[in-house]
């Protein structure tokens, strides 16, 4: 019996003890097979190390077991943990996790956008698409990939929940959350960045932190809020603002934790003094939040298994009926305490 990855699909149902049928249906993720079986087929698939071969599925059929994940950026912290979660998830299920690479294509028209799309559909021929934002939420994207009938999965928070599939977590509780933390050590006039303006998750996060900050009596004071771009530059440049003021704020709310990593670098750049003299606190629990000192308080996203979910959901509906059903999958967040949260210095 073969192994270390030279294994055929015969292998695994003899090990197994099914037949071959079984096998692919196993692999294929399609349903009404016993428990039992299905989980003797995957024993089996673990031990011969048995990799799917793709080139023969796609000539069976009409399809290329390819999911394409599209990206904005080449150096993206949020969309490289998504993209992590779902090539494992891929690797798991048979199929293979493609990227490419659209910059700008949020100010693109949509004869430019279509372009974009036919030519993928054209030359990679993937079974379907996945979006996380900016492009997530993008109305001539989801115009597009309708006409085209391109099945979708997307990761939010997006508005286009009737489309496709949706994971996502819970952006404006989750935002809540952490505004009470910062009211709880009794911050009262908390400034806010925001992140950019096409993008729903800066909207849903400072909506949460308006609602927290009303729910305890507190205003949301206009000069306070400043426009981000969701990058350390534009935290950094929010931060010298703030310092700069007469009374500058004792708390600080950053939409995301590269801004938050900018404003306290403009912190310890003036001599202010982090958390003692102002607090920070990020969101999404990214990599620069555990390299950066003090390490940052935020809310962690489990990035990796929203591309995880993401592709199972997603590959589970093309094996049943060939295209992407709408569904809202919603997973939980975590508030992470670290050290750039203290009580006001001010009464």
């Amino acid at each position: 019996m073969k192994s270390g990855g030279s294994a055929k699909m015969k292998d695994v149902a003899e090990l197994a003890g099914v037949s071959i049928k079984t096998v692919s249906r196993v692999l294929n993720n399609e349903p009404h097979v016993q428990d039992k079986l299905r989980r003797k087929v995957k024993e089996a698939v673990e031990r011969l190390n048995y990799v799917p071969s793709q080139s023969a599925r796609s000539l069976r059929g009409n399809r290329s077991y390819d999911i394409n994940l599209i990206s904005h950026s080449r150096n993206s912290p949020y969309i490289n943990s998504i993209q992590f979660g779902a090539v494992i998830a891929c690797q798991k299920l048979g199929y293979q996790l493609s990227i490419s690479l659209f910059e700008e294509l949020n100010g693109k028209p949509i004869d430019a956008i279509r372009a974009a799309f036919e030519a993928l559909m054209l030359h990679r021929k993937p079974d379907a698409v996945m979006l996380v934002a900016p492009y997530a939420g993008n109305e001539k994207i989801d115009y597009v990939l309708q006409e085209l009938g391109i099945p979708v999965v997307r990761i939010g928070p997006v508005d286009i929940s009737h489309r496709g599939v949706l994971v996502e977590i819970d952006d404006h509780k989750a935002s809540i959350e952490l505004t009470q933390h910062l009211i709880g050590l009794g911050h009262k006039r908390v400034g806010f960045v925001r992140g950019i303006e096409d993008q729903r998750a800066t909207h849903v996060r400072y909506s949460g932190f308006c609602v927290a900050m009303d729910a305890a009596g507190l205003s949301v004071e206009e000069s306070l809020v400043r426009k981000g771009e969701f990058d350390f530059e534009s935290g950094f440049e929010a931060g010298e603002y703030f310092i700069g003021l007469e009374a500058p704020p004792t708390a600080v709310f950053c939409s995301n934790d590269d801004m938050a990593a900018g404003v306290v670098s403009a912190c310890t750049v003036s001599g202010v003094k982090v958390p003692e003299e102002m607090s920070v606190v990020g969101f999404d629990d990214a990599d620069v939040a555990t390299r950066m000192r003090p390490l940052l308080t935020t809310i962690r996203q489990p990035l990796d298994e929203l591309g995880a979910l993401a592709v199972r959901e997603l590959i589970a509906q093309l094996n049943t009926n060939g295209k992407a059903e709408p569904k809202r999958i919603v997973l939980g967040h975590e508030f992470i305490e670290r050290d750039t949260t203290a009580p006001s210095p001010v009464d």
